[in-house]
């Protein structure tokens, strides 16, 4: 018997099966899914958001083995997710992913895979009108924040 080297969760249908079910169920053919070796990738065509006029793209990348900092979380916990792309906001990462939660946060107060993708979705339409909301009433020059702010510059793992 030889060593079997175990498949990264994102090729595993045993955990994206479940993950996926109710955001397929919800949006259908909106989402769209791209499995790379060591890449998954999660595409909505189109959140509605309020306030929008369009509809916003969103694209959800979940990496084997990140290159970007996790924070001490696991990856799976951690993906990045774009939309919007280049529009000012308090809450982005360097590479324009949308800050959506605060990794040090306890589970019950961020999101986890175990969520699933219809609540990161939720999570990201909420994020999206927020921004929109903040640009709208001032951006850097005032703006409001409609949801509770975490700190920025996280600088160690969840305790």
């Amino acid at each position: 018997m030889g060593s079997m080297i175990p498949r990264w969760y994102g090729a595993d249908p045993v955990w994206t099966l479940p993950f996926q079910r109710d955001a397929r169920r919800h949006y259908g053919d909106e989402i769209t899914v791209d499995l790379r070796r060591d890449r998954l990738i999660y595409r909505h065509s189109g959140l509605e958001v309020p306030g929008r006029d369009r509809t916003v793209p969103v694209t959800i990348l979940f990496e084997a083995r990140p290159l970007y900092d996790t924070y001490g979380l696991a990856a799976r916990d951690y993906p990045r997710v774009f939309a919007d792309a280049g529009l000012e906001s308090p809450h982005r990462m360097p590479d324009d992913g949308l800050c959506l939660f605060y990794p040090g946060d306890p589970p019950d107060r961020r999101w986890t895979a175990e969520d699933g993708l219809l609540a990161l979705l939720n999570l990201t339409g909420d994020h999206v009108f927020f921004e929109t909301y903040w640009r709208h009433t001032g951006g850097h020059r005032g703006g409001t924040w409609l949801a509770p702010e975490a700190p920025h510059g996280y600088e160690g793992s969840p305790r």
